[in-house]
């Protein structure tokens, strides 16, 4: 049963929240636990979370075995890696605009892929955008990408790349019918299926305190489990363009908690680089409810 668009913002309203305090933690988080061995503890808590899906007598097995679903659940799992050592490098606040910078990307790829409306506006603030995300990552110097918190930057812009495929594909599959509880959960259990692996041998080091295991355990139920269960709502009645536009609330939030929790102040270059990522968003934006379909993150 297809849900009212205006039904669907309030779920999408609350998972850009929830969404926008997973970067501070997960900034504290990498700070005192590896970053490969983070992202492991955070998706298996949330595959974990949803281990009794597999026994109820509705849920589809055959969507752990689909192709379409694996690739998509490989997307979420880079995405996640990306972003966590991205965090180890540069600050919650530069993640925070450079992932989300994926709402013009999708607005690109749903106009290519999903056949959603691509006008001058799109055009317009894809230059823009990239232009902020340039700004942000050399900070007006090409030599600073070699490491430190250019590297860091880069990785969470590769983060929001991946995840704008993500949400695209995660659209197209969700516009066949799949029902959403089962479909969420089987992305949920084979992302972690695909990073907890990967973390466990990349970690360097293995040890994790009190406070990474609590934080870990915040994102994997509700930054994860709950907020996609929310995000899949909204994206399956709004689509990938439109659902990515109302999640941008998740930028305000994740600036707010970054200033507040974390004393973190922009520079000038990066600070102008924000402001051009803004006005990208908001080109985007302005476009109205005439292009239908968007998507996670």
């Amino acid at each position: 049963m297809s849900e009212s668009p205006r039904h669907a913002q309030g779920p999408l309203l609350l998972a850009g929240m929830l969404w926008g305090t997973s970067f501070v933690a997960g900034k504290v988080g990498v700070e005192g636990t590896d970053p490969y061995l983070f992202t492991a503890l955070r998706s298996a808590v949330a595959a974990l979370s949803l281990v009794p899906m597999l026994f109820l007598a509705d849920f589809d097995r055959s969507l752990l075995r689909s192709k379409a679903v694996w690739g998509i659940s490989f997307l979420n799992a880079t995405g996640l890696l990306l972003q966590n050592v991205g965090l180890t490098y540069t600050t919650a606040s530069n993640t925070v605009l450079l992932v989300d910078i994926n709402v013009v990307i999708v607005a690109v790829l749903a106009a290519l892929l999903l056949r959603e409306r691509l006008d001058r506006r799109t055009v317009a603030g894809l230059v823009l955008g990239m232009a902020g995300v340039g700004l942000i990552a050399t900070k007006g110097d090409p030599a600073t990408l070699g490491g430190g918190s250019g590297l860091g930057d880069l990785l969470a812009f590769s983060a929001g790349v991946v995840w704008a495929f993500y949400i695209v594909l995660t659209t197209k599959e969700l516009r066949k019918g799949h029902r959403l509880v089962p479909f969420t959960s089987a992305v949920i259990m084979l992302t972690a299926v695909l990073s907890v692996p990967v973390g466990l041998l990349m970690a360097e080091d293995r040890s994790v305190g009190t406070g990474g295991l609590a934080l870990a355990v915040y994102l994997g139920l509700f930054c994860t489990t709950v907020a996609f269960m929310l995000y899949n709502w909204g994206l399956r009645a709004l689509g990938a363009t439109q659902t990515s536009i109302i999640l941008l609330v998740e930028m305000v939030f994740g600036l707010g908690f970054s200033f507040l929790l974390l004393g973190e102040r922009p520079d000038p270059m990066s600070a102008l680089g924000g402001a051009l990522i803004l006005l990208a968003i908001a080109a985007i934006s302005v476009r109205g409810p005439c292009s239908r379909q968007r998507g996670a993150a």
